[in-house]
């Protein structure tokens, strides 16, 4: 069974306007709403209370202090990962620089000949 509210809404869109009606006529949705309607600022059951914030700073309590051996194992393992993305990466970069920098020589070579 349809909710009347949106059956009074349905009956409001589709009722056309006669040229000659009243201003006062023209029928509002807002009429179709009860008294008894809730709305959104009424407050039905109180809220939850937040959960405690928790501090990034700060250290877990479960959380163990790293051993010096693997901060440095780990440090050592980063160090060497990035050495092998930068060889892999180094003839790459080269080779755009000379390339724009001979394009960039080449245009200004052109301008200085065009004057």
């Amino acid at each position: 069974m349809p909710s009347p509210i949106l059956a009074r809404a349905d009956a409001l869109m589709q009722r056309r306007r006669q040229p000659d009606a009243e201003a006062d006529d023209v029928p509002i949705l807002t009429d179709a709403i009860d008294d008894d309607f809730p709305l959104l600022v009424d407050e039905e059951t109180p809220p939850a209370p937040l959960p405690p914030r928790i501090d990034a700073a700060a250290p877990s309590p479960d959380a163990t202090t790293p051993d010096p051996e693997m901060l440095e194992q780990l440090a050592r393992e980063l160090a060497c990962r990035v050495e092998q993305r930068l060889v892999a990466e180094l003839p790459r970069l080269i080779e755009s620089t000379v390339r724009d920098f001979l394009a960039e020589q080449q245009m200004l070579a052109d301008l200085r000949s065009r004057d």
